[in-house]
């Protein structure tokens, strides 16, 4: 309840124009036991499990299903290929042409007879790998993974950081991350975005706001180090991170340079707003993502 209640609060203030973050701590209302980051590792076997989260409050009010991840080959900070599966259930074509033919057969006065809606069972999942732990420069978020097996690409980290970013960040509160394809879109919008912005300070004389931008693959660290709860090997339980942001995105990183895992990525409104109005076309998807549980397939000791 008190969730449903934090997301219309947003909801709300997306619809006035303003920002809102939704605290990972509202995942359990009760505490969680504190782990140290670098006891969270992994092995050939873990699993993770993780489900989209859209830039849009209202689209996070919907059940979304939840995404196993299998990783295996993993050396860590230089390989890992992870295998996904997702299985949903959805309404068919037939049915939703039915039921919405019904509808339109309704008179004035009359009582419908709109049949129920039937469902199919749909089954995807895929294998992608990285080689490029070490020195990588960019990710690719689970909801642009494709279906079959998709060799390892050049520099791309999937849903980690490569030990090269991490350790930049954790030193300077710096570094460069990449969204590959959706880079050359959100940098149209961004320039844009801030063209306007140079024009009104022109105009009203106000030169506050004609500042010079950071590249769109920079992200900036907070100050402080953050907390994020997860379920890791059946226990709830709080891990140490690094959270990051750049003018996209706000990102959540296990603080662990043998394992940095990007545990959640949060697209800001004015990304799910470009979307839809169709400004990165329809082939660029952008949703965000959230790591809910960690397994490992051997015992790992708890330091508390």
């Amino acid at each position: 309840m008190k969730m449903t209640s934090a997301l219309l609060a947003c909801a709300m203030l997306f619809v006035l124009g303003a920002g809102c973050t939704l605290p990972n701590e509202l995942a359990w209302l009760g505490g969680a036991e504190s782990v140290v980051s670098a006891d969270v590792d992994l092995t050939n076997g873990s699993v993770i499990v993780l489900h989209d989260s859209s830039a849009n409050p209202l689209e996070r009010l919907k059940k979304v299903p939840d995404r196993e991840v299998t990783v295996s080959d993993w050396l860590a900070g230089e390989k890992a290929t992870i295998t996904w599966s997702e299985t949903y259930d959805r309404e068919t074509a037939e049915s939703i042409a039915a039921r919405t033919a019904a509808e339109h057969a309704t008179g004035v006065g009359e009582t419908p007879n709109i049949p129920d809606a039937v469902y199919e069972t749909i089954s995807l999942g895929g294998t992608l790998a990285t080689e490029s732990l070490a020195a990588g420069d960019r990710i690719r978020l689970p909801s642009d993974w494709p279906e079959g097996a998709v060799e390892a690409r050049e520099g791309n980290t999937l849903i980690w950081l490569s030990r090269k970013q991490y350790d930049e960040l954790e030193a300077t509160r710096h570094t460069q991350l990449s969204l590959g394809a959706i880079d050359a879109g959100l940098s149209h919008v961004a320039d844009g975005i801030q063209t306007v912005k140079d024009l009104i300070g022109t105009v009203t004389g106000d030169n506050s706001t004609v500042t010079a931008q950071p590249a769109i693959t920079e992200i900036e660290a907070d100050v402080e180090w953050g907390t994020y709860a997860l379920t890791w090997n059946d226990a709830q339980v709080r891990v140490q991170t690094i959270s990051a942001e750049n003018q996209f995105a706000r990102y959540t990183i296990l603080a662990n340079p043998e394992n940095p895992l990007i545990l959640a990525v949060e697209l800001k409104p004015w990304a799910f707003s470009t979307e839809a109005l169709g400004i990165l076309g329809a082939d660029l998807n952008l949703n965000g993502y959230e790591i809910t549980k960690i397994s490992t397939p051997r015992s790992v000791t708890i330091t508390p």
